[in-house]
C-alpha cells in the first residue's frame, strides 16, 4: 500500500507543480501582451505629437492644447508600461534598474549596464553588507 500512496503523492505533487508553472507562464504571456500593446499605443502618441507639431509649424495652427492632451496620455501609458515591467520582473525574480531601466538580477548590487548602485530590497531580512541592509538588532536592551 505504501508504494501506491507514494506514487499517488508523487503524481499529485507533479500535477500541482505543472499547474503552478502553467499559471506562471500564462501570467507572463498576459503581461508581455499588455506591455507590447501599451508600447504600440505610446508609439502612436509620439507619432500624433509629431504630426501636430509639424502642422503647427508649417500651417501656423495652434495645436498646443491637443499636444498637451496627447502628452498626458503618453505619460499615463508610460506609467502603465513601467507597472507591467515591474510585475513581469517580479515573476521572473529579477529587478529593474532605476537608472537605465535594464532588467537585472534581483540580488545585484550594481547595474551591469549603467553601473548605478541598487537600493537594498525592502523584503531582505539579512543584516549583511552584501545588500546594503541595515543590521537589525533583535535584542531587547533595557
Amino acid at each position: 500500500m505504501a508504494f501506491w500512496d507514494d506514487l499517488q503523492k508523487g503524481v499529485s505533487d507533479a500535477a500541482s507543480f505543472t499547474a503552478k508553472k502553467t499559471s506562471e507562464l500564462t501570467e507572463k504571456a498576459k503581461l508581455k501582451f499588455n506591455l507590447h500593446s501599451e508600447e504600440m499605443k505610446l508609439e502612436k502618441c509620439f507619432t500624433r505629437i509629431g504630426k501636430l507639431l509639424y502642422a503647427s509649424e508649417r500651417e501656423g495652427v495652434d495645436n498646443t492644447a491637443e499636444i498637451a492632451t496627447v502628452i498626458m496620455q503618453a505619460d499615463k501609458i508610460k506609467a502603465d508600461i513601467n507597472s507591467y515591467r515591474e510585475q513581469l520582473s517580479k515573476l521572473k525574480n529579477t529587478s529593474i534598474c532605476a537608472g537605465c531601466g535594464a532588467e537585472i538580477a534581483e540580488d545585484s548590487m550594481f547595474c551591469p549596464v549603467c553601473g548605478l548602485k541598487q537600493e537594498p530590497k525592502d523584503d531582505c531580512e539579512c543584516s549583511c553588507e552584501d545588500c546594503g541592509a541595515e543590521q537589525q538588532d533583535d535584542t531587547n536592551e533595557e
